[in-house]
Protein backbone atom coordinates (compact mmCIF):
# COMPACT_ATOMS: atom_id res chain seq x y z
CA UNK A 1 0.00 0.00 0.00
CA UNK A 2 1.22 3.44 -0.70
CA UNK A 3 2.05 5.16 2.08
CA UNK A 4 -0.21 8.25 1.27
CA UNK A 5 -3.41 5.20 1.89
CA UNK A 6 -4.35 4.75 5.16
CA UNK A 7 -7.35 2.52 6.39
CA UNK A 8 -8.57 3.20 10.08
CA UNK A 9 -8.80 -0.79 11.64
CA UNK A 10 -12.53 -0.59 10.38
CA UNK A 11 -11.40 -0.79 7.03
CA UNK A 12 -14.11 2.34 6.67
CA UNK A 13 -12.75 6.06 6.53
CA UNK A 14 -9.58 6.40 4.24
CA UNK A 15 -6.98 9.14 5.40
CA UNK A 16 -5.53 10.23 2.17
CA UNK A 17 -2.10 12.22 2.00
CA UNK A 18 -0.24 14.43 -0.55
CA UNK A 19 2.95 11.62 -0.59
CA UNK A 20 3.32 8.65 -1.97
CA UNK A 21 6.85 7.52 -0.41
CA UNK A 22 6.12 9.29 3.04
CA UNK A 23 3.54 9.23 6.08
CA UNK A 24 2.90 12.41 8.39
CA UNK A 25 0.60 13.15 11.23
CA UNK A 26 -1.93 15.78 10.04
CA UNK A 27 -2.90 18.43 12.08
CA UNK A 28 -6.13 19.01 9.84
CA UNK A 29 -8.37 16.72 8.42
CA UNK A 30 -10.55 17.42 5.05
CA UNK A 31 -13.75 15.68 4.98
CA UNK A 32 -15.67 14.59 2.19
CA UNK A 33 -19.07 14.93 1.43
CA UNK A 34 -20.03 10.76 2.04
CA UNK A 35 -17.79 11.69 5.08
CA UNK A 36 -20.01 14.51 6.24
CA UNK A 37 -23.32 12.55 5.56
CA UNK A 38 -22.65 9.52 7.62
CA UNK A 39 -21.42 12.37 10.55
CA UNK A 40 -24.91 13.60 10.15
CA UNK A 41 -26.86 10.07 10.47
CA UNK A 42 -24.82 9.22 13.64
CA UNK A 43 -25.81 12.77 15.09
CA UNK A 44 -29.61 12.22 14.78
CA UNK A 45 -30.00 8.65 14.79
CA UNK A 46 -26.70 6.57 15.99
CA UNK A 47 -29.31 3.69 16.64
CA UNK A 48 -30.31 3.33 12.72
CA UNK A 49 -27.31 2.28 11.79
CA UNK A 50 -25.34 -0.78 11.21
CA UNK A 51 -23.11 -1.92 14.72
CA UNK A 52 -19.90 -1.98 12.36
CA UNK A 53 -20.72 1.39 10.94
CA UNK A 54 -21.15 2.73 14.48
CA UNK A 55 -18.37 1.48 15.27
CA UNK A 56 -16.45 2.92 13.02
CA UNK A 57 -17.97 6.11 12.87
CA UNK A 58 -17.12 6.28 17.00
CA UNK A 59 -13.36 5.54 16.84
CA UNK A 60 -13.12 8.19 14.00
CA UNK A 61 -14.52 11.08 16.00
CA UNK A 62 -12.75 9.52 19.49
CA UNK A 63 -9.46 9.26 17.34
CA UNK A 64 -9.41 12.40 16.12
CA UNK A 65 -11.37 14.29 18.59
CA UNK A 66 -7.97 16.53 18.90
CA UNK A 67 -7.61 17.02 15.47
CA UNK A 68 -9.06 19.97 13.14
CA UNK A 69 -12.40 18.64 11.03
CA UNK A 70 -12.70 20.97 8.11
CA UNK A 71 -16.35 20.12 6.85
CA UNK A 72 -17.49 22.98 4.62
CA UNK A 73 -17.15 21.96 1.28
CA UNK A 74 -18.61 18.86 2.03
CA UNK A 75 -21.98 21.05 3.64
CA UNK A 76 -21.89 22.93 0.52
CA UNK A 77 -21.91 19.84 -1.88
CA UNK A 78 -24.31 17.46 0.16
CA UNK A 79 -26.90 20.50 0.11
CA UNK A 80 -26.59 21.79 -3.32
CA UNK A 81 -30.40 21.24 -4.75
CA UNK A 82 -30.70 21.34 -8.46
CA UNK A 83 -34.35 21.64 -8.15
CA UNK A 84 -33.46 24.30 -6.18
CA UNK A 85 -30.86 26.11 -7.78
CA UNK A 86 -29.23 27.13 -4.95
CA UNK A 87 -28.20 25.52 -1.20
CA UNK A 88 -30.98 23.96 0.33
CA UNK A 89 -30.81 26.37 3.49
CA UNK A 90 -33.20 24.14 5.70
CA UNK A 91 -30.91 21.09 4.81
CA UNK A 92 -27.95 23.01 5.41
CA UNK A 93 -29.38 24.17 8.60
CA UNK A 94 -29.79 20.54 9.84
CA UNK A 95 -26.63 19.38 9.01
CA UNK A 96 -24.81 22.42 10.00
CA UNK A 97 -25.79 21.83 13.27
CA UNK A 98 -25.20 18.38 13.55
CA UNK A 99 -21.07 18.97 12.69
CA UNK A 100 -21.14 22.14 14.58
CA UNK A 101 -22.29 19.87 18.27
CA UNK A 102 -20.38 16.94 17.01
CA UNK A 103 -17.05 19.14 16.59
CA UNK A 104 -17.80 20.04 19.90
CA UNK A 105 -17.73 16.71 22.07
CA UNK A 106 -15.27 15.02 23.90
CA UNK A 107 -14.54 11.13 23.91
CA UNK A 108 -16.51 10.56 26.58
CA UNK A 109 -19.80 12.44 25.56
CA UNK A 110 -18.96 10.57 22.02
CA UNK A 111 -19.34 7.47 23.22
CA UNK A 112 -22.06 7.90 24.95
CA UNK A 113 -23.89 9.23 21.97
CA UNK A 114 -23.23 6.15 19.83
CA UNK A 115 -25.31 3.76 22.33
CA UNK A 116 -28.14 6.37 22.43
CA UNK A 117 -31.29 7.22 19.64
CA UNK A 118 -29.51 10.19 18.48
CA UNK A 119 -31.14 13.62 19.10
CA UNK A 120 -34.28 14.68 17.53
CA UNK A 121 -34.71 17.01 14.95
CA UNK A 122 -38.15 18.44 14.47
CA UNK A 123 -38.13 21.58 11.63
CA UNK A 124 -39.25 19.88 8.38
CA UNK A 125 -36.83 19.69 5.42
CA UNK A 126 -37.81 18.82 1.67
CA UNK A 127 -35.71 17.88 -1.06
CA UNK A 128 -37.19 17.06 -4.62
CA UNK A 129 -35.29 14.26 -6.49
CA UNK A 130 -33.91 15.68 -9.70
CA UNK A 131 -33.46 12.25 -11.81
CA UNK A 132 -32.25 14.69 -14.74
CA UNK A 133 -30.00 17.85 -14.58
CA UNK A 134 -30.23 20.26 -17.57
CA UNK A 135 -27.63 22.69 -16.44
CA UNK A 136 -25.29 23.02 -13.62
CA UNK A 137 -23.98 26.33 -14.46
CA UNK A 138 -25.87 28.35 -11.21
CA UNK A 139 -24.07 25.81 -9.13
CA UNK A 140 -20.60 26.77 -11.10
CA UNK A 141 -21.43 30.22 -10.00
CA UNK A 142 -21.99 29.43 -6.80
CA UNK A 143 -18.47 27.61 -6.62
CA UNK A 144 -16.39 28.63 -9.86
CA UNK A 145 -13.63 26.59 -8.55
CA UNK A 146 -15.07 23.78 -9.85
CA UNK A 147 -15.94 25.70 -13.36
CA UNK A 148 -12.53 24.35 -14.89
CA UNK A 149 -12.82 20.95 -14.11
CA UNK A 150 -16.85 20.18 -14.81
CA UNK A 151 -15.54 21.82 -18.29
CA UNK A 152 -13.01 19.11 -19.08
CA UNK A 153 -14.94 16.59 -17.60
CA UNK A 154 -17.71 17.12 -19.77
CA UNK A 155 -15.04 17.34 -22.95
CA UNK A 156 -13.84 13.66 -22.04
CA UNK A 157 -17.28 12.61 -21.44
CA UNK A 158 -18.13 13.60 -24.95
CA UNK A 159 -14.66 12.30 -26.31
CA UNK A 160 -16.07 9.10 -24.75
CA UNK A 161 -18.88 8.73 -27.32
CA UNK A 162 -16.14 8.40 -30.25
CA UNK A 163 -13.46 6.33 -28.32
CA UNK A 164 -14.60 2.98 -30.38
CA UNK A 165 -13.95 5.06 -33.85
CA UNK A 166 -11.27 6.85 -33.21
CA UNK A 167 -7.47 6.39 -32.89
CA UNK A 168 -6.58 6.94 -29.36
CA UNK A 169 -3.59 9.06 -30.61
CA UNK A 170 -6.06 11.40 -32.24
CA UNK A 171 -8.75 11.34 -29.32
CA UNK A 172 -6.21 12.86 -26.57
CA UNK A 173 -5.09 15.32 -28.89
CA UNK A 174 -8.57 16.68 -28.90
CA UNK A 175 -8.35 16.55 -25.51
CA UNK A 176 -5.36 18.18 -25.02
CA UNK A 177 -6.23 21.06 -27.58
CA UNK A 178 -9.27 21.57 -25.59
CA UNK A 179 -7.49 22.24 -22.55
CA UNK A 180 -4.31 24.21 -24.10
CA UNK A 181 -5.76 26.27 -26.68
CA UNK A 182 -9.81 26.86 -26.01
CA UNK A 183 -10.40 27.40 -22.07
CA UNK A 184 -6.05 27.80 -21.38
CA UNK A 185 -6.96 25.57 -18.16
CA UNK A 186 -4.76 22.38 -17.20
CA UNK A 187 -5.56 20.13 -14.07
CA UNK A 188 -3.50 17.61 -13.47
CA UNK A 189 -5.82 15.42 -12.19
CA UNK A 190 -8.41 15.41 -14.93
CA UNK A 191 -5.53 15.29 -17.50
CA UNK A 192 -4.28 11.75 -15.62
CA UNK A 193 -7.70 10.82 -16.03
CA UNK A 194 -7.46 11.28 -19.27
CA UNK A 195 -4.53 8.92 -19.92
CA UNK A 196 -5.25 6.14 -17.87
CA UNK A 197 -8.75 6.28 -19.53
CA UNK A 198 -7.90 6.63 -23.54
CA UNK A 199 -3.93 5.87 -23.28
CA UNK A 200 -3.64 3.77 -20.04
CA UNK A 201 -4.14 -0.37 -19.44
CA UNK A 202 -7.66 -1.93 -18.78
CA UNK A 203 -7.39 -1.55 -14.86
CA UNK A 204 -6.43 2.16 -15.53
CA UNK A 205 -9.83 2.51 -17.18
CA UNK A 206 -12.00 0.69 -15.76
CA UNK A 207 -11.18 2.93 -12.55
CA UNK A 208 -12.04 5.95 -14.44
CA UNK A 209 -15.12 4.47 -15.38
CA UNK A 210 -16.31 4.25 -11.84
CA UNK A 211 -14.91 8.00 -11.12
CA UNK A 212 -16.32 9.66 -13.92
CA UNK A 213 -19.65 7.55 -14.37
CA UNK A 214 -20.11 7.00 -17.74
CA UNK A 215 -23.44 5.84 -19.25
CA UNK A 216 -25.38 7.66 -16.32
CA UNK A 217 -29.40 8.65 -17.01
CA UNK A 218 -28.12 11.76 -15.90
CA UNK A 219 -25.05 12.58 -17.15
CA UNK A 220 -24.84 16.66 -15.69
CA UNK A 221 -25.39 15.08 -12.32
CA UNK A 222 -23.07 12.55 -12.65
CA UNK A 223 -20.51 14.50 -14.00
CA UNK A 224 -21.11 17.35 -11.12
CA UNK A 225 -20.46 14.64 -8.51
CA UNK A 226 -17.01 13.51 -10.32
CA UNK A 227 -16.09 17.47 -10.48
CA UNK A 228 -16.59 17.31 -6.36
CA UNK A 229 -14.28 13.89 -5.93
CA UNK A 230 -11.77 15.47 -7.63
CA UNK A 231 -11.98 18.73 -6.41
CA UNK A 232 -11.06 17.30 -2.82
CA UNK A 233 -8.07 15.69 -3.89
CA UNK A 234 -6.74 18.95 -5.47
CA UNK A 235 -7.72 20.89 -2.64
CA UNK A 236 -5.73 18.38 -0.40
CA UNK A 237 -2.89 19.05 -2.71
CA UNK A 238 -3.33 22.91 -2.44
CA UNK A 239 -3.61 22.85 1.42
CA UNK A 240 -0.87 21.21 1.91
CA UNK A 241 1.69 23.74 0.21
CA UNK A 242 -0.66 26.65 1.49
CA UNK A 243 -1.75 26.53 4.91
CA UNK A 244 -4.32 28.46 3.76
CA UNK A 245 -7.26 29.15 6.11
CA UNK A 246 -5.54 27.75 8.74
CA UNK A 247 -5.28 24.26 7.42
CA UNK A 248 -2.30 22.44 8.65
CA UNK A 249 -0.52 19.29 7.18
CA UNK A 250 -4.12 17.88 6.33
CA UNK A 251 -5.43 14.92 5.68
CA UNK A 252 -8.15 13.62 3.35
CA UNK A 253 -11.04 11.61 4.74
CA UNK A 254 -12.84 9.72 2.46
CA UNK A 255 -14.89 6.22 1.26
CA UNK A 256 -14.74 6.86 -1.90
CA UNK A 257 -12.79 3.83 -3.53
CA UNK A 258 -12.73 5.63 -7.38
CA UNK A 259 -11.40 8.76 -5.44
CA UNK A 260 -8.76 6.58 -3.22
CA UNK A 261 -7.36 4.51 -6.08
CA UNK A 262 -6.60 7.56 -7.87
CA UNK A 263 -5.27 9.01 -4.74
CA UNK A 264 -2.86 6.36 -5.18
CA UNK A 265 -1.08 7.26 -8.29
CA UNK A 266 -0.97 10.93 -7.20
CA UNK A 267 1.96 12.42 -5.01
CA UNK A 268 3.22 16.14 -4.48
CA UNK A 269 6.66 16.70 -5.78
CA UNK A 270 7.25 20.53 -4.97
CA UNK A 271 5.70 23.92 -5.60
CA UNK A 272 6.30 26.52 -8.30
CA UNK A 273 4.83 30.21 -8.47
CA UNK A 274 2.06 31.11 -11.55
CA UNK A 275 1.26 34.76 -11.44
CA UNK A 276 2.05 34.99 -8.06
CA UNK A 277 0.41 31.95 -6.66
CA UNK A 278 2.10 29.03 -5.57
CA UNK A 279 1.12 25.93 -7.20
CA UNK A 280 2.28 21.99 -6.50
CA UNK A 281 3.83 20.13 -8.66
CA UNK A 282 1.84 16.87 -9.18
CA UNK A 283 3.10 13.55 -10.46
CA UNK A 284 1.16 10.29 -11.51
CA UNK A 285 2.01 6.66 -11.92
CA UNK A 286 1.26 6.35 -15.64
CA UNK A 287 2.16 2.90 -15.54
CA UNK A 288 2.25 -0.11 -18.08
CA UNK A 289 2.13 2.11 -21.29
CA UNK A 290 4.02 0.51 -23.94
CA UNK A 291 6.76 2.42 -25.88
CA UNK A 292 5.17 3.94 -28.60
CA UNK A 293 2.47 5.58 -25.99
CA UNK A 294 5.19 6.55 -23.87
CA UNK A 295 6.70 8.68 -26.81
CA UNK A 296 3.85 10.35 -27.55
CA UNK A 297 2.97 11.28 -24.02
CA UNK A 298 6.44 12.49 -23.45
CA UNK A 299 5.93 14.89 -26.50
CA UNK A 300 2.30 15.72 -24.85
CA UNK A 301 4.03 16.77 -21.49
CA UNK A 302 6.71 18.74 -23.43
CA UNK A 303 3.92 20.75 -24.72
CA UNK A 304 2.18 21.77 -21.58
CA UNK A 305 5.67 22.90 -20.10
CA UNK A 306 5.93 24.96 -22.70
CA UNK A 307 2.71 26.71 -23.46
CA UNK A 308 2.39 27.45 -19.22
CA UNK A 309 3.50 30.83 -19.41
CA UNK A 310 0.98 31.29 -22.74
CA UNK A 311 -1.87 29.73 -20.72
CA UNK A 312 -1.03 31.79 -17.30
CA UNK A 313 -1.33 35.03 -19.54
CA UNK A 314 -4.21 34.13 -20.61
CA UNK A 315 -5.71 35.03 -17.35
CA UNK A 316 -4.34 38.28 -16.48
CA UNK A 317 -6.51 41.14 -16.46
CA UNK A 318 -10.39 40.45 -16.35
CA UNK A 319 -10.83 37.46 -14.44
CA UNK A 320 -14.77 37.56 -14.88
CA UNK A 321 -14.74 37.90 -18.47
CA UNK A 322 -12.35 35.07 -18.37
CA UNK A 323 -15.40 33.31 -16.28
CA UNK A 324 -17.51 33.90 -18.41
CA UNK A 325 -16.10 33.23 -21.48
CA UNK A 326 -15.12 29.80 -20.24
CA UNK A 327 -19.11 29.45 -18.63
CA UNK A 328 -20.05 30.06 -21.89
CA UNK A 329 -18.02 27.27 -23.54
CA UNK A 330 -19.14 24.55 -20.68
CA UNK A 331 -22.68 25.46 -21.64
CA UNK A 332 -22.43 24.70 -25.22
CA UNK A 333 -20.76 21.35 -24.23
CA UNK A 334 -23.77 21.04 -21.68
CA UNK A 335 -25.89 21.18 -24.61
CA UNK A 336 -24.35 18.91 -27.05
CA UNK A 337 -23.96 15.98 -24.26
CA UNK A 338 -27.68 16.24 -23.36
CA UNK A 339 -28.84 16.46 -27.22
CA UNK A 340 -26.51 13.48 -27.64
CA UNK A 341 -28.36 11.53 -24.66
CA UNK A 342 -32.08 12.59 -26.02
CA UNK A 343 -30.96 10.70 -29.55
CA UNK A 344 -30.76 7.48 -27.71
Amino acid sequence: MKKNIQYDKYNYFCYIGVFQDKDYEPVSLILDTQTVIMLERFYYRPHKLESKVNAAITHFLVETVNKDRVPGFAMQEACWDRALGTLNLPQFKRLELAINNINSWDREKIVKHSQSNGIPYNDFVMREKVTFTETIIPHLESNPLLLGSYAIILTIHLLNYRKSKVDKFKLFREFVDFMNNKVSIFHAVEFSLAVDYFLGNSKKSDNVQSLLKFGSKDPLGAILTSCWDLFFLRFLQLSYMQNDGGILRPKLISRDDALINLAKYSSIHGLIEINQTPMPVVSYDHEDLDEDTQDFLDEIRTEIRNTMHIRSQSFLGDIEKHIARITAITRELEEEIIGLIRQK
